[in-house]
């Protein structure tokens, strides 16, 4: 994507044990963000929350995860070096890589971050929701 999040991304991988498990829920809640026209602060305190409620007191984690999914985020809405596609097919790429992977996918996490109304946005993220169900009956039984 860029020099700055290739940075930040070793910087995890040294020092955040297991870095990729923690990319890989970032990329999952960060397609959910991406599909919305508009995001806003609101979406990253139910981050902060979902972030919480996945590693409890561990402030570390959660702060990566949030930080994590704000660059995502960013690289895709406002430096446009990425597309949501290019967001999910890293998702199947990685949950082909490592199938346990499908486990991280709290659906119940997914459907907070979804709109509840009948617009575009709702239809994109619907889409979202619908690969990662896919991407999870694909791959847990492999």
């Amino acid at each position: 994507m860029n020099f700055r999040f290739y940075f930040f991304s070793l910087f995890r991988e040294i020092f955040v044990p297991h870095h990729r498990s923690l990319e890989f829920r970032a990329k999952v809640l960060a397609a959910m963000l991406v599909a919305k026209k508009v995001v806003n602060e609101d979406d990253y305190s139910l981050i902060r929350e979902i972030a919480i409620e996945i590693y409890g007191a561990d402030k570390k984690r959660i702060e990566v995860l949030i930080k994590t999914v704000r660059e995502y985020v960013n690289n895709i809405k406002t430096l446009k070096l990425a597309t949501l596609d290019d967001l999910l097919i890293g998702v199947d790429s990685e949950i082909k890589d490592v199938h346990r992977y499908v486990k991280k996918i709290d659906f119940a996490h997914l459907r907070r971050l979804m709109i509840d109304s009948d617009d575009e946005d709702a239809l994109v993220q619907q889409y979202v929701y619908e690969y990662m169900l896919g991407e999870v009956e694909r791959y847990s039984n492999a």
